[in-house]
């Protein structure tokens, strides 16, 4: 055989020698659910492995050629190698399969396989729509949250609960897996989003596909469910927004803004005004307020934009105080049509700290809170949404509001005031669902209410360990000790008192959050931090960093929480990243590969609980992704869900 011939041979068995390799990315990604008439935006990435941008993209939607439609704007600030497209707007029509291909010349191609799925057609003889929707997320609060503010603020009697949380009366309850696009664990953008886009996200975004361009406003979109009904119902249907975080924190954010970075505050703040057509955003209450108003006025923003006086400009009314929003839950007054309420700079002080003042607790006497003092509670903030909404939204109305320090507060293993919030944002469930029984029994059976009660994730592995032990207890002993945890007993005689022994007020709050028999709560994905079994008068993070000799940044338990004249705590060791450990890598950890000393608890990938009541709840039993709540919603505002067998 000749030495052509062998080299010929060689080739055919071996495969002719690789050329430079090209890989495309699709948005939305493989694998998605989307809601037949749902706006989205299609973009393709081809990245050549060699710095030089593929040749011959080409693109396919159902079937059909796209190339030509791309958007001349499709390159602008695209990643050096890159070859792209992207057609905004789209809307799948036709229920059933929807495939979007791309090829390139170089032979490489891909596919993203979705199915678009009905849900608008002639309502069931007899069932009712959901002209509202309330959705409350509790961000952070998985059942171990639940269940202790239960247990806290309701008590116990023989074993049984003394009464219910006004979240455990919703008639069904569901599970729902939480996890992220691009992670198991999700942080509270994809968390939230998911749940009114249908689709996963990418942690640190919202509403938008991950792209290849530095520019984080200008990603491939997806239409929230405000949006949709806003669009679809005409600008008689309005969307409100409330919550305890900043405004454009990332939950309240991932309702109505689009961008890739849940930081981009004052662009999001500017979005919540800019597209207020189409977002229908009416209500927008929390904090947050040093986005909205220029350095002149006292705020945080770059620009000069004053968005508080566009806002009024606009016709919002203007709530600050507590004081403010009982002005206008006043029912001698006419029921505002917009309202803007900016009640904190940043994030808005603790349920905790608002009913512990002068008692429990010495935050809001710190002269940095001194103009904090005057803050609503978050059920009169939903009170005065559903005010506002209700009579002015002619079309129904989707209220989203969360309770966002349940989350905040576990991140630093702050037990007391992560349930403190819990209790909260009960009572503002309590409003809602008082509000939901008036339409669901009134005569028109065309205003009925869905009201959701959820979480994005849990937060901080929290789990109920124990009832404090009084012979143990730290007053008694004057420090804290582990033996005050007590666990179950398989004694034959339970002497033991394993019942907490709160006493509460009539809103459900513990006058003293320091019984000698507390619930006590553990955290598996904390950072060190010291445990006294005593409330803080003051918020006290779980870990602070310390640097060490050689640069290293590490977590380590703070030291606050076991202040001087206090009772001594002792060191619960944690479990996550501290930054203690440099990367064993000889090539190095690039990006997030590198271990960080995290100072706060982490968010889990546990299942959270979702309970509904109303036109549709029953579509929410089971198990089922966040992002399979979409069609569920806008089944049951349709009123085309299936009925119960």
């Amino acid at each position: 055989m000749t030495h052509a011939r062998l080299v010929l041979a060689f080739l055919l068995v071996c495969g002719a020698p690789a050329t430079a390799a090209t890989t495309i990315r699709i948005m939305p990604p493989d694998g998605g659910i989307l809601p037949a008439g749902q706006l989205l935006d299609i973009r393709v990435e081809a990245t050549g492995d060699d710095g030089v941008p593929p040749a011959g993209l080409r693109v396919w939607v159902g079937g059909d050629e796209w190339t030509a439609r791309n958007d001349p704007k499709a390159q602008e600030g695209a990643a050096r190698g890159t070859t792209n497209f992207l057609a905004r707007r789209f809307s799948p029509s036709t229920a059933g399969p929807l495939v979007i291909r791309a090829t390139t010349s170089d032979g490489a191609s891909a596919e993203s396989r979705l199915q678009v799925e009905a849900w608008a057609g002639p309502v069931r003889p007899a069932q009712p729509r959901a002209r509202n929707v309330i959705f409350f997320l509790g961000d952070g609060m998985g059942a171990a949250h639940r269940t202790a503010a239960r247990i806290v603020s309701r008590g116990m009697s023989n074993g049984k609960a003394r009464g219910r949380l006004a979240m455990d009366t919703l008639e069904v309850t569901g599970q729902v897996m939480t996890s992220a696009l691009n992670a198991v664990i999700t942080d509270s953008s994809p968390g939230m989003a998911a749940y009114v886009t249908g689709q996963k996200h990418a942690n640190n975004q919202e509403g938008v596909f991950p792209d290849n361009t530095p520019d984080v406003f200008d990603n491939p979109r997806i239409e929230y469910f405000g949006e949709m009904l806003r669009r679809t119902r005409g600008p008689g249907f309005n969307v409100g927004i409330v919550t305890t975080a900043d405004l454009t924190d990332s939950t309240p954010a991932a309702n109505a803004a689009h961008t890739s970075s849940r930081f981009a505050g004052p662009g999001i703040a500017a979005q919540f005004f800019d597209e207020r057509a189409t977002n229908g955003v009416t209500v927008l209450m929390g904090g947050g307020a040093n986005h909205f108003a220029p350095k002149a006025a006292g705020g945080t923003r770059p620009d000069a934009r004053h968005l508080i006086e566009e806002f009024r400009g606009a016709g919002y009314e203007m709530a600050r105080t507590g004081t403010d929003v009982r002005a206008l839950l006043d029912p001698g007054r006419a029921a505002p049509r917009q309202v803007l309420g900016l009640f904190h700079a940043s994030h808005m002080v603790v349920a905790f700290d608002k009913i512990g003042a002068g008692t429990y607790s010495d935050e809001l006497a710190l002269e940095k809170n001194a103009a904090y003092r005057d803050t609503p509670m978050l059920e009169d903030m939903t009170r005065l949404a559903l005010r506002s909404l209700s009579t002015h939204s002619p079309a129904g109305f989707y209220l989203m509001v969360e309770g966002a320090s349940i989350d905040k507060r576990a991140h630093a293993a702050d037990s007391e005031r992560s349930l403190w919030d819990t209790i909260e944002f009960d009572r503002a469930v309590a409003v809602a669902l008082e509000f939901a029984r008036a339409t669901n029994s009134d005569r028109d059976p065309d205003n009925d209410t869905l009201v959701i009660v959820t979480a994005d994730h849990e937060c901080g592995g929290m789990s109920i360990i124990g009832v404090g032990n009084e012979r143990y207890a730290p007053a008694t002993l004057g420090r804290a000790v582990r033996d005050y945890a007590g666990v179950f007993r398989f004694l034959p005689e339970q002497v033991l008192p394993f019942f907490p022994n709160y006493v509460v007020d009539d809103r459900g709050y513990p006058v003293d959050p320091n019984p000698s028999r507390k619930l006590l709560m553990g955290w598996a994905a904390a950072p060190d931090h010291v445990e006294n079994w005593v409330a803080d008068r003051v918020q006290t993070e779980a870990a602070v960093l310390e640097k060490k000799d050689d640069g290293r940044l590490v977590a380590v338990a703070n030291p606050a929480r076991a202040k001087d004249g206090e009772i001594p705590g002792f060191l619960v060791s944690g479990t996550i990243e501290n930054g203690e450990t440099a990367c064993p890598d000889p090539h190095g950890c690039p990006g997030d590969t590198a271990s960080n000393g995290h100072t706060f608890a982490g968010h889990t990938a546990t299942d959270v609980p979702l309970s509904a009541t109303g036109p549709g709840a029953w579509q929410f039993t089971g198990v089922y992704d966040n992002s399979d709540v979409l069609l569920k919603l806008l089944r049951a505002a349709a009123g085309t869900y299936a009925p119960l067998r």
